[in-house]
């Protein structure tokens, strides 16, 4: 009878858990005014949400505690339309000051993890400290799904801010879903309009970031800037539909995997009557897929759409995967379209490299920029563009070329540009309407255009930090010629105002490496330091150094470093057994010559005493098969680890020794035949020496074979 009981409880605290109503986290989430000051504590960030009474006529904060699990959160969180909203009257979702790592994450099908359904002056700041520190991570842990995205602007969200987060999706097999999703607004005129995208890594998912607005009712005034945005399998940024106005500036996008995604894309642009975007000062890098056939592989896309205007400059773009698949195209920018509208592509630098299977005889099927067939009166300018294509390999008669134009229609304004390719009997440094390796030739054919572009290798820091080195340093033929408007290059240095050079870099000193992010996590008394980096030269490595007052500095460690290299390449070092207190880190990056550079961690890491008994979520989840249960013991304690499969029959039990006040963890290995996929229960027990219970908690975790 007691075992028939307990079976009772366990489904009931089981059906609890997936309609998240089970543990309540009572003061888990803040509910403060825009100085700070509490005003009420809730259970979960919705429901601190729902507490703010409209009209509001002050400024709101929701803090996320170190406290916050998401145990009692019903997914999706909805962030509804309040009046009185405004600049002065917002709404801030962020961690408290001092939480290291704040996770807001859920498995929904076919609709998001947060929702802004029609608010206005919502701010998602992942900041806990008040600065660029990244400590709030909103993820959808599901992999299905056309539209299970992760944070969803829909039904008329205006003037909204999402920055400092790390947004993940994990639908990379599924086509449809959007790691942020600017939508449709069916019934409101202004759209999901004048809403920024700052400083946020975006991981994952079919598209990290996209628009797909109404004609009637667009997505107007988009500012997309300083993010990271990786490992997509369709597009990093699409601006499908309906986004009129935006800016996408200073964003490292990139993969590290290529996924089975035909057509694949840094920046894919859709037809947008009217459109005027600019993209500026962005890196792409290593876009590739892992189809068979048929992909195509562009830095940018552009289907020129009526009356567009597109400025495209001072862009880094690089790619140099050598795929097994056939491609029939491998461009750096990529436009075409029947429409009239203006494309203007100043001062990038292009490089495309790597061997190359499939393509068309006859044709390019590789270039640093090409232009397919446009309309007659599309106004095309392109100038002080670098293009290197030293790409090889393909179908026999198929070319690899730096520009290339299929045809010559339009109105044209095209020179001073650096065109190169080489490596095979089918490269050509450029294609107008024909393959041409005789620079004299070629000025003849395009003439009265390209009189002052030049059929010239370039030299380049690494295949993908394209900052000038060596001999074109100072090389009078890279002079190229002023663009108004245009006064600054990739770096923010200004540009000579006679004779700029060409491409993205004014020839600045490159740094030896580039770091990309720098970021740090608490898991009891082990700090966890990741950063990544988006190229290296001749990098020796990095000692890691600790400070108390960040004033004395000692070194915790090392972390060898892979010398020149031109993909990301992340890198992690525990800094373990650590007093209680704060601390301060920073890294010492060495190349190989002694040189040295500092990166400083721009928040401080806290390490605390446990003032109550905890436990965490599972790390990783889901899982396979082996995954980490940590939790916290504010006294001496025996505890026990009980595992449940989701029928209520218990599957594992550990623990049961005593153990003393502090961090703990239980390594929890399901391989076998006798563990399937799944959601699995694990309820963690503390008892003193007497057997009295001194805490209880149950959660859930998923096995993922």
């Amino acid at each position: 009878m007691m075992k028939r009981n307990f079976y009772k409880i366990l489904l009931v605290m089981v059906i609890s858990v997936f309609t998240g109503t089970a543990l309540s986290q009572a003061n888990s989430v803040e509910l403060r005014s825009g100085s700070s000051v509490l005003i009420s504590s809730h259970s979960s960030i919705q429901e601190a949400y729902n507490a703010i009474t409209a009209p509001i006529s002050q400024a709101y904060q929701i803090w996320i505690t170190s406290g916050y699990t998401g145990a009692s959160e019903i997914i999706p969180i909805t962030f509804t339309a309040k009046d009185g909203a405004g600049s002065s009257n917002t709404i801030t979702l962020r961690p408290a000051p001092g939480v290291t790592l704040a996770s807001v994450t859920g498995t929904i099908s076919n609709n998001a993890i947060l929702v802004l359904d029609g608010a206005d002056y919502i701010i998602i700041d992942g900041s806990a400290s008040g600065d660029t520190s990244k400590n709030l991570i909103i993820e959808n842990l599901i992999t299905t799904g056309s539209t299970s995205n992760t944070i969803n602007l829909i039904n008329g969200a205006t003037n909204n801010v999402i920055k400092n987060c790390t947004v993940k999706n994990n639908t990379q097999g599924v086509a449809g879903p959007r790691g942020i999703l600017f939508g449709t607004a069916a019934n409101n005129p202004e759209g999901n309009s004048n809403n920024s995208i700052l400083n946020c890594i975006i991981d994952g998912s079919r598209s990290s970031i996209a628009s797909s607005g109404t004609a009637a009712n667009p997505n107007q005034n988009l500012l997309i800037k300083d993010n990271i945005i990786y490992n997509f399998s369709f597009t990093g940024i699409w601006l499908l539909s309906a986004a009129p106005s935006c800016i996408i500036e200073n964003n490292l996008i990139y993969q590290t995997n290529g996924y089975a995604s035909t057509g694949v894309s840094g920046i894919n642009v859709g037809s947008v009557p009217g459109q005027n975007l600019t993209i500026r000062n962005n890196k792409i890098i290593g876009i590739n897929s892992t189809s068979a056939s048929g992909i195509t592989v562009r830095g940018m896309t552009f289907t020129g759409s009526a009356g567009a205007t597109y400025e495209i400059y001072n862009n880094f773009i690089s790619l140099t995967q050598s795929m097994t698949g056939a491609a029939t195209m491998y461009y750096g920018i990529y436009f075409a379209g029947s429409s009239r509208y203006n494309m203007n592509i100043y001062y990038n630098t292009i490089n495309i490299a790597g061997t190359h299977t499939g393509g068309t005889a006859g044709a390019p099927v590789s270039a640093g920029i090409y232009k397919a067939s446009t309309n007659d009166t599309t106004a095309i300018n392109i100038k002080n563009n670098i293009m290197v294509n030293t790409r090889t390999g393909g179908t026999a008669g198929a070319y690899h070329t730096g520009l290339g134009l299929a045809t010559a229609a339009g109105t044209l304004d095209i020179d001073y540009n650096v065109s190169y390719a080489t490596g095979s009997s089918d490269s050509y440094h450029a294609y107008w309407a024909a393959p041409y390796n005789d620079l004299a030739a070629y000025k003849t054919a395009a003439s009265p255009q390209e009189q002052h572009t030049i059929f010239k290798n370039t030299e380049f820091v690494s295949p993908t930090d394209l900052h000038l080195t060596g001999s074109s340093i100072g090389d009078a033929e890279l002079a190229g010629i002023p663009v108004q408007g245009i006064t600054t290059d990739i770096d923010g240095n200004l540009r000579d105002a006679s004779s700029p050079y060409r491409g993205a870099d004014e020839a600045g000193s490159p740094v030896p490496v580039e770091l990309a992010s720098f970021s740090a996590s608490v898991n009891g008394s082990t700090v966890e330091l990741t950063w990544i980096t988006a190229t290296e030269l001749n990098n020796s490595g990095f000692e890691v150094q600790r400070s108390r007052d960040k004033n004395n500095w000692s070194a915790a460690g090392f972390v060898k470093g892979n010398g020149t290299v031109s993909e990301p390449v992340i890198y992690r070092y525990q800094d373990a057994g650590l007093e209680a207190g704060k601390y301060y880190y920073r890294l010492k990056q060495i190349d190989l010559t002694g040189s040295f550079e500092y990166h400083n961690l721009s928040a401080e890491v806290n390490v605390g005493v446990p003032s109550e008994f905890t436990v965490y979520q599972n790390y990783p989840n889901p899982f396979n098969p082996a995954t980490k249960i940590a939790f916290a013991l504010p006294a001496d304690a025996r505890v026990t680890l009980e595992i449940f499969d989701i029928l209520g029959s218990r599957v594992m039990t550990s623990g049961g020794e005593e153990l003393t006040a502090g961090y703990h963890s239980f390594d929890v290995n399901l391989a076998g035949s006798s563990f399937s996929s799944g959601t699995y229960i694990y309820r963690l027990t503390a008892a003193d020496n007497s057997g009295k219970s001194l805490f209880t908690k149950t959660m859930k975790m998923s096995l993922l074979k």
